[in-house]
């Protein structure tokens, strides 16, 4: 905490100190920040620093944030990861729902989220209302599947080896119990880089072999 306000004083200088003092007294800023990764603080600090270049090229001045507004500053956003904003994957989900295996995904979260909320749905929900809430459901995966690759965690895509159309109806029946095998063993809280069948042993075991 000390190394924060040393450079949230650096960056607003006198202002800050004169509004928060030299250290965190209170221990506000600690009860809003503590939840956080250091690697969001530094999203923050990065966002601050961008607040005041902007301030300052508008002619403005800018104020330090309170503790709560600078954890809303500390959430991380896509982009902050080099992934896709939540519209631009929304976007690419609509655009490509209809041949999911056929498209080249930005990132492996945008994919992952599309099929959390259902190609199908995505390809037949037409009306506005059962539209704004797949886009609501959407947004939501899609913003944990960011909080997991901002934790460091490797999304992994499932690679299908030719397209639907190509394969028969056993073929089909097949993986979608391995894909079924796949999300129950998730569910049960196995690591997800564990595969279908490994799931389905774990899983089994989990249940006392049955």
């Amino acid at each position: 905490m000390d190394e924060l306000f040393n450079a949230l004083g650096e960056l607003y200088g006198s202002k800050f100190a004169s509004q928060w003092g030299a250290f965190d007294e209170t221990g506000a800023w600690l009860a809003e920040l503590q939840p956080l990764a250091p690697g969001q603080l530094g999203i923050g600090l990065r966002r601050v620093r961008q607040q005041i270049q902007d301030a300052a090229r508008a002619g403005t001045e800018a104020w330090p944030p309170t503790p709560l507004a600078f954890a809303a500053m500390c959430q991380p956003k896509p982009e902050d990861m080099g992934l896709p904003s939540e519209g631009e994957a929304w976007r690419e989900v609509v655009a490509n729902a209809h041949q999911p295996s056929r498209h080249r995904w930005s990132h492996e979260a945008v994919r992952m989220a599309g099929a959390a909320v259902g190609w199908w749905d995505l390809t037949h929900g037409s009306s506005g209302t059962h539209t704004s809430k797949l886009e609501r459901t959407f947004r939501s995966e899609y913003a944990a599947l960011v909080n997991r690759v901002m934790a460091g965690e490797q999304l992994q895509a499932r690679t299908l080896i030719g397209h639907d159309s190509q394969k028969n109806r056993a073929e089909l029946a097949e993986r979608a119990s391995r894909e079924a095998a796949q999300r129950q063993a998730e569910a049960a809280g196995m690591p997800p880089r564990m595969n279908s069948e490994q799931g389905m042993r774990s899983l089994r075991a989990a249940l006392g072999g049955r």
